[in-house]
């Protein structure tokens, strides 16, 4: 397979995303945007969706696929592409985001599996705390794309067993 450019991930993440969590959220309106070039609160206030979602003034966010998951309860959602090997420095980039406005899924997603040292953190030492962005304990899935059948490989996710 040809080298990949990250965003080349995107378009096809991005459906898959949006497929995923509207199975997920059957009785909400779910879509997901390339947000690569857009930060969320621009995209929010560019649909005009403040009233669903009062603190995006103050997401000074740029995950590259961000999905706004609108019904009884309004959530968000991200996902950070990486077209190499997922790194701690990537774990903490994704969790500043995550932690400032509390999506519903938050994801690193590449090709490659994780770095061997971040495995090893999470794998052997289980240091999975690491992944966490708030008080429920709700944390960053770590997940390999398959580029084939353009999906998650969920039996490769980490913390293990852990999707959308």
């Amino acid at each position: 397979m040809k080298t990949l450019s990250e965003s080349d991930l995107y378009e096809p993440v991005r459906r898959w995303f949006e497929q995923a969590l509207s199975q997920r959220f059957r009785r909400s309106e779910v879509r997901a945007y390339d947000t690569s070039h857009t930060k969320a609160s621009s995209l929010i206030a560019g649909m005009g969706l403040q009233a669903k979602f009062p603190q995006s003034a103050v997401w000074d966010i740029q995950a590259d696929i961000t999905a706004l998951i609108m019904g009884r309860q309004n959530n968000v959602a991200f996902i950070e592409c990486k077209n190499r090997r997922v790194t701690l420095r990537d774990v903490g980039q994704l969790l500043g985001y995550s932690r400032v406005a509390k999506p519903v899924v938050s994801m690193l997603l590449s090709p490659q599996p994780p770095t061997d040292t971040l495995r090893t953190l999470l794998s052997v030492y289980g240091r999975y705390d690491i992944l966490e962005y708030d008080d429920r304990g709700t944390r960053i899935v770590i997940a390999q794309w398959d580029r084939a059948r353009n999906a998650v490989l969920h039996a490769k996710t980490l913390p293990p067993g852990e999707h959308i």
